[in-house]
């Protein structure tokens, strides 16, 4: 028998609520892995990674030296053993973390984003990130959406991004009553009439900016016929 559409409605309510635990356990497991590694003293200086100190988490090397892997489709057989060994390793050691992997560059071994923590990010390299944030232009309200999200504790915060990027990505928000990252259930986008206003001036701006490309495309196929005009006339 076919579903009605309130049945349907409620299995689609019921598999956004348990995407939304599933990521809020997620959003605690990462967060008991951060703190956990500040109050034991997890974290290695990369001066320490540099000299051969294993990584606290699972106790392997950090940076091995032995270089990148090549694309899988270029392993020689000798390095596809050694590839499918340290595959192997990896699940056997982190079953169930379902996490990113982490390693550094020229380095080989895989670490677990969940048990690994990370080197801190160099100073240069802060440095350079301090100088390219400093460079972006100021934030516009006005190309800015508001979002109500519906977070699985019932409680609703109030989002703010970018109109380019659709609905918020985060799957997971910090609920500033129950002061606990909650899972995000529902995201419904709140319209009023300053983003109705400021959504009809994005669209002119970029109607604006469509009709200067076809502008400056004719343009330059103007030019392009003027100078084979000129050399067909030039011959005779």
């Amino acid at each position: 028998m076919a579903l009605t559409k309130e049945q349907k409605a409620a299995r689609a309510a019921k598999r956004d609520l348990n995407k939304a635990l599933e990521a809020e356990a997620r959003a605690h497991r990462n967060e008991a892995s951060r703190q956990r590694w500040i109050d034991e003293g997890m974290y290695l200086t990369q001066e320490e990674a540099a000299a051969g100190e294993p990584c606290r988490g699972c106790g392997l090397t950090v940076i091995d030296n032995l270089g990148n892997w090549p694309g899988t489709m270029f392993l020689t057989d000798e390095q596809r053993v050694e590839y499918d060994d340290a595959e192997a390793r990896y699940r056997e050691m982190h079953p169930d973390c379902e996490s990113h992997r982490w390693s550094m560059a020229g380095s080989r071994t895989a670490h677990c984003g969940s048990c690994c923590p990370p080197l801190p990010i160099p100073e240069k390299h802060l440095d350079e990130l301090r100088q390219f944030l400093a460079a972006l232009p100021p934030r516009r309200e006005d190309e800015l959406v508001r979002w109500a999200r519906t977070l699985t504790c019932g409680h609703i915060v109030d989002v703010s991004a970018h109109y380019s990027n659709g609905e918020p990505s985060l799957r997971s928000e910090r609920c500033v009553r129950c002061k606990l990252t909650r899972g995000v259930v529902t995201s419904e986008r709140v319209v009023t009439a300053a983003s109705r206003a400021a959504e009809a001036r994005r669209h002119h701006a970029d109607d604006v900016t469509r009709a200067e490309r076809e502008v400056a495309r004719a343009e330059r196929a103007t030019r392009a016929a003027k100078r084979k005009l000129d050399a067909l006339r030039a011959q005779s």
